[in-house]
């Protein structure tokens, strides 16, 4: 089961023995293959999606466990690997919104639940209004342009140079996220 570490206020460390990190990979490829299916591989979704996949997978890859537990008799190693508030906040806002455009199971809904459980948890007090902003905006943008269009013009990064997700930031997410004219929201 993934669960967090809370220490750093401004990033995450995400934990799982490698099998949990296996089984969020694999939902994190079925957003990713849902944006090739558009031919999309250059949008910051996709970008996105990939850096936090490539950290997932390079998590479980390295086979350097950081943790340990004992349930037991079975001892059990995690593997972890780091992620920002905000990027763990968007990226949980885009997997529930693009889930009802996916053919998930029942571990992929749980990965979907378990990350937004650790978002939530991560998130101080002052960040919960931020969080609920986001999320909305998320739904009514991909609900009032539709997939492609979504996937076509959302923008996560300030430069061009597509720089790792850890630069997110809150005002450069919802820059794209603003309301336009009665309830529409496109990028600006």
């Amino acid at each position: 089961m993934l669960t967090g570490n809370f220490e750093n206020k401004t990033n995450v460390l995400i934990m799982g023995d490698a099998l949990d990190l296996a089984e969020l990979q694999k939902t994190l490829y079925k957003v990713t293959s849902l944006v090739a299916g558009y031919e999309l591989e250059d949008s910051d979704l996709f970008l996105l999606f990939t850096h936090f996949s490539q950290k997932t997978e390079g998590a479980w890859l390295a086979g350097n466990p950081q943790k340990n537990s004992v349930y037991g008799k079975a001892e059990v190693y995690y593997h972890s690997f780091e992620s920002s508030t905000m990027e763990l906040l968007l990226l949980t806002s885009l997997l529930r919104a693009l889930s009802s455009f996916l053919i998930i199971n029942d571990l992929d809904e749980v990965n979907i639940y378990l990350l937004e459980n650790l978002s939530k948890r991560a998130i101080s007090g002052n960040h919960q209004q931020q969080m609920e902003l986001i999320r909305e905006r998320v739904n009514k943008t991909l609900e009032s342009s539709g997939i492609k269009r979504f996937i076509q013009d959302f923008r996560c990064y300030e430069t061009e140079q597509k720089e790792p997700a850890e630069e997110l930031r809150f005002e450069a997410v919802t820059r794209y996220l603003v309301p336009a004219v009665a309830g529409l929201f496109v990028r600006i």
